[in-house]
């Protein structure tokens, strides 16, 4: 093997801080990661890994040798991709990473319309409701839905969007109207954990605030559940405005007590740097936010 797969080999290893997790990265086996790491270490004739039968750890030098490479490798891969993309269109494949619920509901869509433009570029998506770690599992880009908290990726804001207080009329027929938010304490409340409050729900604004803490009904982590329950009228809760907003047009669901609900999460776009983008990564946040 070239000494750069060999480079790339020991670069997801280090990532990842496993050999089945460099595997699973590259699409190779255990086995064969730990083979060509041996290979780069026996060309270099220094140890960079330390092997046990729990943990991998990267030696001293190893960190040093990895901070170097892997910019190296991050400026070859850009130049190749824009010496590609100057001979025509961005290509190879973007790994990009979104929320459930988001990635369902409104990035297949875009996606259709990306790849109609960039027809060269192949797309892996893995769509989780949790952090994913970009880095150490091979992303190229996330979408994220959250406030964002200080990290050391490249956050690009795209918009606002708003979380609501919904029901289904069946539901809100049977178990009335709420008139305000100390009434919810008698209603089926329905918990996404994603939202950072969880199960204390939040009204007002921040100088009046009113904190309720609901007995949930039902408490999951997919907008996408919630979404479904709240259609199936099993109770009330709070959600994402694009997961709901064809019901509410549609009068399939309803917001309930607006006025005092005026959350709002940010959509982001992440990357792990701006000094190495490649084409590709580039040619999707312009087209992204545009």
């Amino acid at each position: 093997m070239d000494t750069l797969d060999l480079m790339r080999t020991f670069v997801a290893v280090a990532d990842t801080q496993s050999f089945t997790g460099a595997g699973r990265r590259l699409g190779r086996s255990k086995a064969l990661i730990s083979k060509h790491v041996g290979e780069l270490e026996g060309r270099l004739g220094v140890r960079l890994i330390n092997r046990t039968t729990r943990s991998v750890q990267v030696t001293e030098i190893g960190r040093a040798y990895y901070e170097r490479v892997r910019t190296l490798i991050a400026d070859f891969e850009t130049l190749e991709e824009t010496i590609k993309a100057e001979s025509g269109q961005p290509r190879g494949r973007l790994r990009i990473t979104a929320p459930q619920t988001l990635g369902e509901m409104e990035l297949m869509e875009m996606l259709n319309a990306f790849r109609a433009r960039f027809p060269a570029l192949d797309v892996d998506i893995f769509l989780a409701d949790r952090i994913v770690d970009m880095i150490g599992e091979g992303f190229d880009v996330a979408l994220r839905v959250t406030t964002l908290q200080d990290s050391t990726l490249i956050a690009r804001k795209l918009c606002d969007v708003r979380l609501l207080l919904c029901a289904a009329p069946a539901y809100l027929k049977r178990a009335g109207v709420p008139t305000k938010p100390q009434d919810l304490l008698g209603y089926a409340c329905i918990v996404d954990t994603n939202i950072r409050w969880r199960d204390a729900w939040r009204f007002g604004s921040p100088e009046k605030e009113v904190v309720v803490r609901v007995e949930p009904c039902l408490t999951v982590n997919s907008a996408t559940a919630v979404h479904r329950a709240l259609r199936k009228g099993m109770g009330i809760g709070f959600i994402p405005e694009f997961a709901v907003a064809r019901d509410l047009r549609e009068g399939k669901l309803v917001t309930v007590l607006e006025p005092l609900t005026r959350h709002q999460l940010g959509v982001f776009l992440v990357y792990p740097h701006r000094m190495h983008l490649s084409a590709k990564v580039r040619a999707f946040i312009d087209f992204t936010v545009d």
